[in-house]
């Protein structure tokens, strides 16, 4: 195959391969980094009955009292993502990965607390601590597994290190913010900020190219990752020598080791190294080029300055309490109801939303949908594509996804050292980097990684 799609990435166009073009607030941001350690990005999870997991970890006082054949645990971690944090629990109660339920994945960079259920019979009713990065709080039996359908909101305590402007600053984006709504991309987390590598894999898998979907997340190296990294798949890429490569590849990698490991037993068994990651994984990979879709979408939505407009022919979803869509059928928009719409929009009760493509995803009759089916022309796929005949395990319903974010707030406070503090709350499946990046609009996104040119950007490409 022909790899070095990511060799020319640079870090002012980072955004732009990932969908997001365009700003919606103007002026410039306070600009700062985040995440110059994992404690200056904390997070954790409300679920719908009001249990707080943070609270919940810093309260323990042991096993509460309850029945089922699940165990209800607050899993706090520091700098692993939870897709490799379940992994290496699951190695260490000795269960499968899939065993472990969670409500969503939470980033690498972070001290989170997050709800996860195991089996009842995997674990004792007492704490569980792996490597010192990884603590398990068992808090009670449920008959239930935990599932994102259980998740409120998330919760964020985040520092911006070093910006070149105070919290006034912020405040004024904020109550822009607060009056236009912010757009409801999908984070750079989403995809990878210095190595986006997983929309490249989502579509080598979609069009089942499995050998070179493998070889991709194996050899495509980005000039923004680090010299260790790169200079391991760039050798990689000389003589692709599974066996070898297992020799000089960083442990970090510990999902390419994985596939490596697999190759060296079975040369040539591609499909099987890709299922000897993670199944999230293999999801995530696909649900990132629907994700892309949608943030192209979106960006040319808010170009057209469509963001706060309610068309015929838009679908909208029903909001719950927390602003989470409601299952069931979405509403179209049309003469009769538009002005009803309306109403319960700016009442919180109703939202606009696109789809983010999937084989079942219906389509808006609208510009906006015009503007999504001319996303999926552009890169030559159809809705049915994602009913994958190769991996179908990979494969994605789809979803519509309010293209606001519905309901959030966020307090800031600024700090002795002149860093500014953000405590926000957002509701499941919105980013906060989405609300930071308009606050801090820095001149490249490895400001979102604790590093990068802390200066702000100037209003330009700002809507």
């Amino acid at each position: 195959m022909m790899l070095g799609i990511l060799a020319s990435l640079t870090p002012e166009s980072v955004e732009k391969f990932i969908g997001i073009e365009y700003y919606l607030t103007r002026g410039g941001g306070v600009g700062g980094v985040i995440k110059s350690s994992p404690e200056d990005f904390q997070t954790w999870e409300q679920l719908v009955d009001g249990l707080d997991a943070r609270f919940a970890y810093e309260s323990w006082t042991g096993l509460r009292e309850g029945f089922g054949d699940q165990l209800l645990a607050v899993m706090w971690k520091r700098g692993v993502d939870t897709i490799r944090a379940c992994t290496i629990l699951a190695k260490q109660l000795g269960i499968r990965p899939a065993q472990i339920g969670v409500c969503g994945i939470k980033d690498k960079v972070s001290v989170s607390w997050q709800f996860i259920t195991l089996p009842a019979w995997s674990i004792r009713p007492e704490r569980v601590e792996v490597g010192g990065v990884i603590k398990i709080l068992p808090i009670m039996h449920v008959g239930w597994r935990i599932s994102s359908e259980r998740l409120a909101r998330n919760m964020f305590e985040i520092v911006i290190r070093g910006p070149s402007d105070g919290a006034e600053a912020a405040q004024r984006i904020l109550e822009e913010l607060r009056l236009r709504g912010i757009p409801n991309f999908y984070g750079h987390q989403r995809f990878g900020i210095s190595r986006p590598i997983t929309p490249i894999v989502g579509r080598l898998m979609i069009e089942g190219r499995i050998e070179e979907a493998v070889k991709a997340f194996l050899a495509e190296y980005s000039p923004l990752e680090s010299s260790e990294n790169r200079m391991a798949r760039m050798r990689l890429l000389e003589d692709f020598d599974p066996a070898r490569a297992l020799e000089y590849f960083p442990r970090i990698l510990r999902y390419e080791r994985a596939i490596l490991r697999h190759l060296a037993r079975r040369p040539g068994d591609y499909l099987g190294a890709l299922r000897s990651i993670p199944l999230r994984l293999r999801r995530l990979f696909v649900e990132s080029v629907s994700a892309l879709i949608f943030n192209k979408a979106l960006s040319r939505v808010i170009a057209e300055d469509l963001l706060g407009v309610v068309e015929v022919g838009d679908l909208v979803v029903r909001l719950d309490t927390f602003g989470r869509p409601e299952p069931g059928r979405p509403i179209m928009v049309s003469e009769a109801n538009i002005q009803q719409v309306e109403r319960l929009i700016s009442r919180g009760k109703l939202a606009v939303a696109l789809p983010v493509p999937g084989y079942l995803s219906p389509i808006p009759r609208s510009r906006k949908g015009e503007i999504l089916l001319s996303i999926l022309d552009e890169m030559g796929l159809e809705p049915n594509a994602f009913r994958l005949k190769i991996c179908p395990e990979a494969s994605t319903r789809g979803s519509l996804r309010p293209i606001k974010i519905t309901r959030w707030s966020c307090r800031i406070s600024e700090l002795d050292d002149g860093s500014i503090k953000l405590s926000i709350e957002l509701p499941p499946g919105s980013y906060a980097t989405i609300l930071l990046r308009e606050i801090m609009k820095p001149e490249s996104p490895l400001a979102f990684i604790g590093g990068g040119n802390v200066n702000s950007r100037e209003p330009r490409d700002i809507m």
